[in-house]
C-alpha cells in the first residue's frame, strides 16, 4: 500500500511542476502573476466532470460541502493543491525505518 501511496505522490507532484511551469510562462508572457485556478484545469483536462460532481455532491451528500468548502478549494492554484495532495501522499508512503545517522567519532 505504501508503494501505491508514493507512486501516487510522485505523479502528484509531477503534475503539480507541470502545472506550476505553465503558470510560470503565463507569468513571463503577461509580466505579473497569473494562477490558473484548479476548476479551470479539472475543467481543461476533464470536461463536464465538475458539474456532475457539483449535482451529486449537493444531492447525496449536502449543498453546503459544495458552496463554501470545495468552491474555495477550486479558486485555489492547480499546482498549490495538487501539490499539497502529492506531499501527503508521498509522507503516507514513507518508510517507517529510521536511519540512523552515523557519526565521525564512530569509526
Amino acid at each position: 500500500m505504501r508503494a501505491i501511496f508514493r507512486v501516487l505522490g510522485a505523479a502528484m507532484l509531477a503534475l503539480a511542476l507541470i502545472l506550476l511551469v505553465a503558470d510560470g510562462t503565463a507569468m513571463l508572457a503577461a509580466n505579473g502573476y497569473v494562477a490558473t485556478p484548479l476548476a479551470t484545469t479539472i475543467s481543461s483536462l476533464l470536461p463536464g466532470t465538475l458539474e456532475s460532481i457539483q449535482m451529486s455532491l449537493q444531492q447525496n451528500i449536502h449543498p453546503v460541502f459544495w458552496d463554501p468548502t470545495l468552491t474555495t478549494l477550486l479558486s485555489w492554484p492547480g499546482w498549490a493543491v495538487i501539490g499539497l495532495i502529492g506531499v501527503l501522499l508521498a509522507l503516507l508512503g514513507r518508510s517507517q525505518a529510521r536511519r540512523q545517522l552515523v557519526s565521525i567519532d564512530q569509526f
